[in-house]
């Protein structure tokens, strides 16, 4: 009973890449949205009335992962050519390239200030760029993993960071400390919590971990949807009461009660794997990228809380 009253609807769908679409990301004000392909372009939508406005070309293989700006006016991607580009949004033009990881580039982050990028590879390194100076070369490498680094997030002196190797890796800049968390699984996304405390970890087993931040324990588990293979994010709503994540086999997405790990709903119409998920900043609609070549995007009306 509960599922069919979730209420919920596709607003929009847009055909945005050829092939795979690996990652989409609203800009800071949710007006916009970037979305990188299996078709080596970044492409800059308006998902609200389905408009493509800018094409970014440069890549030489395909886009794995975007990280806009706070001012939405710059933004950073990279990819299976090894590199990680800085892009003017307004010109199209690429102000860095980055060029040092022995292979392809899975995910980027900015730090605080945004003046410097990180970027974690399947050559099972951490590199950091100094996006201020000229220097060409990373101002730091993390070598701890030894595997491919499918995920990168950055709080503050915290670096986040999932592992092919089956750990989650925090790091503190300040005191150079590191802690790491072994799920005895690949770690394919990891993402902070609003509040900062707790860690969402997806991995190759079907299960998505809630951790707690300061001491790894696991807090509580999402299960119900397929994830064996590919790289699929998860992500929070703005209050994390929800957990959403794409699933492989009956290509939905899911969605989670935080505290109840209960399915509350799917959210189901890709044609294959949904893959990215990136949530408004503030307002309840999610957009989800599929290796069906689409972005789609989800209202979930905002008494929907009252339902549960």
């Amino acid at each position: 009973e509960e599922m069919s009253t979730f209420p919920k609807k596709e607003t929009s769908s847009i055909k945005a890449h050829e092939g795979t679409v690996h990652v989409v990301r609203f800009n800071k004000d949710g007006k916009y949205c970037l979305t990188g392909g299996a078709d080596r372009l970044v492409t800059l939508w308006n998902p609200h009335n389905g408009n493509l406005v800018k094409k970014y070309p440069g890549h030489g293989w395909e886009v794995l992962d975007i990280v806009i700006s706070h001012d939405n006016t710059m933004f950073v991607s990279c990819g299976g050519d090894k590199s990680i580009f800085v892009w003017d949004v307004m010109t199209g033009r690429t102000i860095r390239k980055f060029r040092g990881h022995d292979s392809k580039v899975n995910t980027v982050a900015y730090n605080e200030d945004q003046s410097v990028v990180a970027s974690g590879s399947y050559d099972k390194t951490l590199r950091f760029w100094d996006l201020k100076s000229n220097n060409s070369l990373p101002i730091q490498v993390f070598n701890q993993a030894i595997d491919s680094i499918t995920s990168v997030k950055i709080n503050g002196v915290e670096i986040l960071t999932g592992s092919v190797d089956g750990h989650v890796r925090l790091y503190d800049l300040r005191t150079g400390g590191m802690i790491a968390d072994a799920i005895g699984q690949p770690v394919t996304c990891v993402s902070f919590s609003h509040d900062k405390n707790c860690v969402l970890v997806s991995s190759l087993d079907n299960t998505i971990r809630f951790l707690d931040k300061s001491d790894g324990s696991v807090l509580n588990e999402y299960k119900g949807h397929k994830n064996k293979n590919w790289k699929i994010e998860n992500c929070f709503n703005n209050d994390d009461a929800f957990v959403f994540s794409g699933s492989e086999e009956d290509n939905s997405i899911y969605v989670w009660d935080l505290v109840e790990s209960k399915v509350l709903t799917k959210l189901s119409g890709h044609k294959n794997c949904p893959v990215s998920l990136s949530y408004h900043p503030n307002e309840e609609i999610l957009v989800s990228a599929s290796m069906d070549g689409t972005i789609k995007m989800w209202f979930l009306t905002s008494n929907f809380k009252f339902l549960i």
